[in-house]
């Protein structure tokens, strides 16, 4: 569980660079096979794909906190610039479409922007 959670504290720091496994691993005193049995039987993933989880994570909840910043600008301040297929990633990861994620966040910090204007009940009413 240390190895892991050493780990996973160091992806929280670093998550920014480009990150090498092995260096990573040697950098806190684990060897790769330590490293890679301990993903596997804790977390049941590679390191790699716990980092790939790690920056996914972050770029949702980024999205989901400011919308209206750039998709490539987000992917690129959460170290995903080098992954490929972010979108694809994105999609395989949460279950939607990442441009669909972003729209939605956007309206939906538009409605909450909305009912903070208009506090009053009848704000909310469609007109017929």
């Amino acid at each position: 569980m240390k190895v892991v959670a050493d780990v996973l504290d160091y992806f929280g720091q670093h998550f920014r660079d480009q990150i090498q496994i092995s260096s990573m691993a040697e950098s806190l005193g684990i060897s790769l096979h330590c490293l890679d049995f301990s993903f596997a039987r804790i977390r049941r993933v590679t390191p790699v794909q716990a980092l790939q989880e790690h920056r996914l994570n972050k770029l949702f909840v980024a999205l989901t906190d400011q919308p209206r910043q750039g998709l490539g600008r987000a992917i690129r301040a959460w170290g995903l610039a080098e992954t490929t297929g972010v979108l694809a990633l994105f999609e395989q990861e949460f279950g939607i479409d990442m441009p669909l994620f972003l729209h939605t966040c956007r309206r939906a910090a538009d409605d909450r922007l909305f009912r903070l204007e208009h506090p009053e009940a009848e704000a909310l009413v469609l007109p017929l």
